[in-house]
């Protein structure tokens, strides 16, 4: 039953991390959409936003890995 849950939660945090991705490439979007348009402002609030939500992906990158490696 253990090894069923762990896999069920390695799922979903592997879900996360594509749903991660997924907002990263939409920020990168936005943050050209921005620096056409040349809204510095809204361009550089979106860069904290995407350095801030890779460093999180990362971090469950990582989580995944060593869980994986520890299976």
């Amino acid at each position: 039953m253990t090894n069923n849950s762990q896999n069920k939660n390695y799922c979903k945090s592997a879900n996360q991390v594509i749903k991660k991705l997924d907002f990263l490439l939409h920020v990168d979007n936005q943050i050209i959409d921005a620096h056409n348009q040349g809204n510095k402002q809204a361009e550089m609030t979106l860069r904290i936003v995407k350095a801030v939500q890779q460093r999180y992906t990362n971090f469950m990158k990582d989580f995944l890995i060593a869980e994986a490696s520890v299976s």
